[in-house]
């Protein structure tokens, strides 16, 4: 049976900034209970397993960047131990101490939790699934994909669409033989406006455009707002997909998810 008890111990080896947040917060609990704060602990009461998770959760979400891939694996990979095999208490303390917290700070912003996704156990991913059913959020695709999504590098919007269908790359081609000096004068310009000529291209074209030609630009769309640098998806976004609401006949086709 696997206990946190080991994960304390083993933390500062994983993790020195995890491990300093984690001191912090149960000294800050000790302080507190110290200057009464609570009145109905007893004295030697240890810190809540349930809340020292949480702030576990927390503090994790803060530093998931400035961690290796390795430590990532390692902490997540122990906690998943805990709930799949732990003290009852100690399972649902990493259920809705840790994931929760997780789950919140991706919420709000703090994390992309896509980033560390597969890198969560099964157990984990499976509750943080069966958490957003209970609470009405919206399941993203990327959490319904048994392998992670392929990262792609900076412009991957515009070199994917190119590659999905000759049209779009021939209207590309055409843009760029028009260069002005309006086109470097701008932030993303190029990238943006490249998106959105290919955009216009596919309306203009859709019935012309035969279905394998058609789903590989959905499929070149979705592996961008899956896998590419936030630059793409917002291109992607606020070009392609607007298009496609306002231009396309929909009962023609439909972006799979």
């Amino acid at each position: 049976m696997t206990s946190t008890s080991r994960l304390w111990a083993e933390l500062p080896d994983i993790s020195p900034e995890l491990a300093a947040a984690d001191r912090a917060a149960v000294d800050a609990w000790h302080a507190d209970e110290a200057d009464g704060a609570s009145e109905e602990a007893e004295t030697g009461d240890d810190y809540p397993v349930l809340s020292r998770l949480a702030a576990l959760g927390s503090s994790f979400a803060a530093r998931v960047d400035r961690m290796s891939a390795w430590q990532r694996e390692r902490l997540l990979g122990f906690l998943e131990e805990v709930l799949v095999s732990g003290p009852e208490d100690e399972q649902d303390a990493v259920a809705t101490g840790f994931l929760e917290a997780l789950v919140t700070a991706y919420d709000h912003g703090v994390v992309d939790l896509a980033t560390v996704w597969h890198e969560l156990g099964e157990e984990s991913r499976h509750y943080i699934k069966i958490w957003n059913t209970r609470t009405g959020a919206a399941v993203p695709c990327w959490m319904t994909f048994r392998d992670p999504p392929e990262p792609h590098p900076a412009g991957a919007a515009v070199a994917l669409l190119r590659d999905s269908c000759d049209r779009l790359a021939n209207a590309d081609d055409r843009l760029l033989s028009t260069s002005t000096e309006t086109r470097s004068a701008e932030p993303d310009y190029d990238l943006q406006h490249r998106v959105e000529n290919m955009a216009a291209e596919f309306v203009r074209g859709f019935r012309e455009i035969d279905r394998s030609s058609r789903a590989r630009v959905f499929e070149a769309l979705e592996k961008v707002v899956l896998g590419a640098p936030e630059r793409d998806v917002t291109a992607v976004a606020e070009r392609f997909v607007p298009a496609l609401v306002t231009g396309c006949p929909v009962w023609e086709f439909s972006i799979p998810c």
